[in-house]
């Protein structure tokens, strides 16, 4: 086998291999422990600093899912807009019991959950957005003042990553062709 064959399908193994491992992906997790919830139902609460931008979303899709340990609470991601429409409205005329307006069921927001146990699943997009807390409406105070979060963020490639990984191996092939 000459140099040239040895150094093509070289490129042509890394390449499979690379589109191996991106499609599998990596998943970072951790947790988020004695979060303080608001007391007023069906009223969302948003972080003062946004999230992580996603700048590389055409190569990496980030797939985040949140689950939370209290079901009386839900979790809400909304764009720089939205949380300006939620923030401005004054909390005496907010959410009359008719409306979903700024609450889980908002249409309008990015992602939403109301059930701990499933969570929250995103998948992450280019964007400045906020994450939004608050308590499902319901009789009485809510069960805790603190609330635990757990996230995932599953990482794998994305499509210019692939094309990339493809032109290695196309490379890879001309390569061995070479006299």
């Amino acid at each position: 086998m000459r140099k040239q064959e040895k150094i093509g399908y070289g490129l042509v193994v890394l390449a499979v291999l690379l589109m191996l491992a991106g499609t599998v992906g990596i998943t970072v997790e951790g947790s988020i422990t004695d979060i303080t919830t608001p007391n007023v139902p069906e009223r969302t609460f948003f972080a003062e600093e946004p999230l992580p931008e996603q700048s590389l979303a055409v190569f990496v899709s980030a797939t985040l899912t949140l689950t939370w340990d209290r079901e009386d609470i839900y979790v809400v991601i909304a764009d720089e807009d939205e949380k300006n429409t939620c923030e401005s409205q004054p909390p005496g005329l907010f959410n009359q019991g008719s409306s979903t307006t700024c609450g889980p069921f908002d249409t309008d927001l990015v992602a939403s959950g109301s059930d701990g146990t499933n969570g929250l699943r995103w998948e992450v997009q280019e964007g400045t957005y906020f994450a939004g807390i608050g308590t499902l409406d319901q009789d009485g105070l809510p069960d805790g003042t603190q609330v635990d979060l757990a996230y995932a963020v599953d990482l794998s490639a994305g499509f210019a990553l692939y094309f990339v990984f493809a032109l290695i191996g196309v490379a890879g092939l001309a390569y061995t062709r070479v006299e």
